[in-house]
């Protein structure tokens, strides 16, 4: 009970939409409820990865979808992050925003983080799957073999093909038979839409996200599983108290979170950009970053009046503004593979010209 008070405070007071957490340099602490700074996020690379040692822990006492939710997003867009395309250059701090002087470094003086993403990234295969009785678990989705020894002294295979997390379908190939369960996670983010077939047959019950879905049936050798997770760009808002981020919102398609940097949007500040009410287009490049999927989209940019010029404070009267933004193409990019090329400004809380609805 103790642990599951800590988690949930962490996961909806004290946590960064990355996963990351730690919101203060000074004692490497969490801070206070909603003290979710963005510039300033420590959100080190090693928070991150004790968050997904702990929620694993916390996913074995009760196969509770969640825990595997906030691994695979943690992953993805806090651990991840903590580590250059190349693997030779490292974040100890994880920003969500930036002026273009935080970039990864080769090692640190107190260099924890580099041998602690080795140390995960070499256990990675053994967060994919879970055994228990007569029930084989898949909790991540990436191309994969997998072998398990189940009771009876019974051998069962498991194969995924897919191109998860650019592309939502994911196939799954069973060697061995007999009669056992297959739980499938269904990712909280796949808000509608999530199907499955067995051997081209639809199941009889619709996913519910945030859930593992099980199916229990009389296995054979090659049959297979086919689940397609619908993956729309989603907005994602803050909470109102974290009042840095109210009128803003983040990207995310899939279990990737996306972010806004300097060399793909050619304008003088980033902070001017004001994204649109539209969905924004979704584009694989196999060239950019090693190959990330990129959200295009229309944006105004407006910067401060004039009348700002040499102040840092003013009396604010009733006025109608006279300036009209202009537009540009906005191109964001996923969040884990930003500060990989020239240094530059990156922004993950982008403006959107509503009012905070909180």
């Amino acid at each position: 009970e103790a642990l599951e008070r800590l988690w949930h405070n962490m996961t909806t007071r004290r946590m960064y939409v990355t996963g990351g957490v730690g919101s203060r340099y000074e004692g490497e602490a969490f801070g206070g409820d909603y003290e979710l700074p963005n510039e300033r996020a420590y959100a080190e690379t090693c928070a991150a990865i004790g968050s997904v040692m702990w929620t694993w822990r916390m996913l074995m006492l009760g196969g509770d979808a969640r825990y595997a939710d906030l691994i695979e997003h943690t992953l993805y867009n806090a651990v991840l992050p903590g580590i250059s395309l190349d693997g030779g250059r490292y974040f100890y701090q994880n920003p969500l925003a930036a002026g273009g002087t935080h970039r990864r470094r080769p090692w640190f003086g107190c260099a924890c983080c580099p041998p602690n993403v080795a140390r995960l990234l070499a256990s990675l295969p053994g967060y994919f799957y879970g055994v228990s009785e007569s029930t084989l678990w898949i909790h991540l989705y990436a191309e994969s073999d997998a072998t398990f020894q189940m009771e009876g002294d019974r051998t069962v295979s498991l194969r995924q093909h897919t191109r998860y997390p650019w592309d939502g379908r994911v196939e799954i190939s069973v060697g061995g038979e007999g009669e056992f369960a297959l739980m499938l996670r269904i990712p909280s983010w796949c808000e509608e839409g999530a199907a499955v077939e067995v051997n081209g047959e639809p199941i009889g019950h619709a996913p519910s996200p945030g859930s593992y879905l099980e199916i229990r049936r009389a296995w054979r050798p090659g049959d297979r599983v086919s689940l397609d997770l619908p993956m729309p760009v989603r907005r994602v808002e803050c909470h109102p108290y974290v009042a840095e981020n109210n009128g803003r919102v983040a990207l995310m398609r899939g279990p990737i979170l996306y972010c806004v940097e300097q060399a793909d949007n050619a304008i003088a500040d980033l902070r001017d950009l004001t994204f649109g009410d539209t969905d924004p287009p979704v584009r694989f490049d196999p060239d950019l970053l090693g190959g990330v999927v990129v959200l295009e989209a229309g944006a105004e940019v407006a910067a401060p009046d004039d009348g700002w010029d040499d102040r840092l404070y003013r009396t604010r009267y009733p006025r109608v503004s006279g300036i009209r933004p202009g537009t540009t193409a906005l191109t964001a990019v996923p969040y884990y593979a930003w500060a990989n090329r020239e240094p530059g400004a990156m922004l993950v809380w982008l403006k959107t010209g509503d009012p905070a609805t909180g």
